[in-house]
């Protein structure tokens, strides 16, 4: 007998038992929670002896596990004892991947982001598509942990996913797994001296070769910049702490904050700020966990403007507990942003809302890139109105004084 059988065996045969110690089960749990235990056993009941055919009590509490967690949040997972072995693997080092960061929505699993230079990327997948089967495995009893083992593989072995996107049919993506390089951030000149940055994940040493970046930017001319996050959701978060310090003075840029235990604060270091001219931040749906991190902490450190639409809220720690069938993947503390909002499960609201080609159809998508154009708008508006606000007055006692100061050297010379 396996143990969810044993399980079913005991709630069925303990369930007057169960209510005869209510008070004291009350008294540990809680009424409510002792409350929710009991209506889960008459349910278990009820579909053991009264639904129109032999139940597979195994699938049944699988099914109880899974949708216990994913009320939780697309992260948190239930692992039976061969999933959890697999994901306490540790990873080797010729592993492949196809370059997909996931989460779960509606039953489904979700592409999150697609990481650059790609097989996911070359092959058209985007952010929001929902992946119904992998190499044919139905994914509505998938969890995050276990669909990202099951993308990796050797170099060069195909697997097959099939995609829903904006219809019932779903579309098939044939990929090859490879080792991918992390991205690093680049940078671009544009006109009017705006430097424009993108970073797509959040690699070991990506504030450092940011911060030559941007240097590089500034010897060219650069008086404003763009900063490029969507996309953002690899990588980790201490480096997207340090790469929010490059545009900040000081201050808080998020906390993390567990359920029990104390908070931790991330703080700025002022000598690490090398840019503290005008910024805009772009961001969409695929700009998640450490990609919101840098945003939520520059947009309330009043140093950038956000550009786009509104991020994933993917900013949180998971943690593996092993239970004596398997295991959970649970999440145990959320990042909040500098002035105490809750990132995980609430995401960055831009404060100029603009769609762009990855949140529409792209027959239906606009040409160019409506994001940044708005950027560089807003920018070339700030500075327009910084040189505006020289009145006329105001460059006449310039003037003045300059010529009043040429007058006197002259004289004394």
């Amino acid at each position: 007998m396996s143990s969810r059988s044993r399980l079913v065996v005991a709630l069925t045969s303990t369930a007057v038992a169960c209510y005869l110690t209510a008070g004291v089960v009350g008294r540990a749990l809680g009424d409510s929670t002792y409350g929710q235990l009991a209506l889960f056993n008459e349910v278990l009941q009820l579909v053991l002896t009264a639904y129109v055919d032999p139940v597979n009590v195994d699938r049944v509490m699988r099914g109880a596990e899974l949708g216990l967690t994913e009320a939780l949040d697309g992260d948190s997972a239930y692992l039976d004892a061969s999933e959890f072995r697999e994901y306490q693997r540790p990873s080797r080092t010729d592993e492949a991947e196809v370059g997909l960061a996931l989460t779960r929505r509606i039953g489904f699993l979700m592409i999150v982001a697609v990481r650059h230079g790609s097989p996911a990327e070359r092959a058209g997948l985007r952010t929001g598509d929902l992946i119904k089967t992998i190499d044919g495995r139905h994914t509505r009893t998938v969890g995050v942990p276990v669909a990202e083992r099951l993308l990796r593989g050797a170099p060069g072995s195909a697997i097959e996913l099939a995609v829903l996107r904006n219809s019932t049919d779903p579309l098939r993506f044939p990929l090859v797994r490879e080792k991918i390089a992390p991205a690093t951030p680049t940078q671009k000149l544009l006109a009017d001296d705006v430097g424009l940055l993108h970073v797509s994940e959040f690699s070991e040493g990506t504030a450092g070769t940011l911060r030559t970046e941007i240097e590089t930017l500034r010897r060219s001319g650069a008086q404003r910049l763009v900063l490029d996050l969507r996309g953002a959701a690899f990588g980790s978060y201490d480096e997207a702490v340090h790469v929010a310090e490059l545009f900040l003075k000081g201050g808080v840029v998020t906390r993390l904050t567990p359920r029990h235990g104390e908070t931790r604060t991330f703080n700025a270091e002022p000598h690490r700020g090398v840019w503290h001219l005008p910024l805009a931040v772009l961001i969409d749906a695929g700009t998640s966990g450490p990609g919101e991190i840098v945003a939520a902490a520059l947009a309330e450190g009043e140093r950038a403007t956000l550009v786009g639409s509104h991020t994933l809220g993917r900013a949180a720690v998971q943690r593996a507990i092993p239970l004596a069938d398997g295991g959970l993947v649970l999440t145990v503390a959320r990042y909040f942003t500098p002035g105490g909002k809750a990132i995980h499960g609430q995401g960055i609201e831009p404060k100029v809302a603009v769609a762009s080609r990855r949140d529409v159809d792209q027959e239906e998508a606009p040409a160019g890139d409506p994001v940044l154009d708005k950027a560089l708008e807003l920018l070339k508006g700030s500075a327009d109105k910084k040189a505006a606000s020289l009145s006329s007055p105001q460059v006449d006692a310039m003037l003045t004084l300059a010529l009043t100061s040429a007058h006197t050297l002259l004289a004394a010379a």
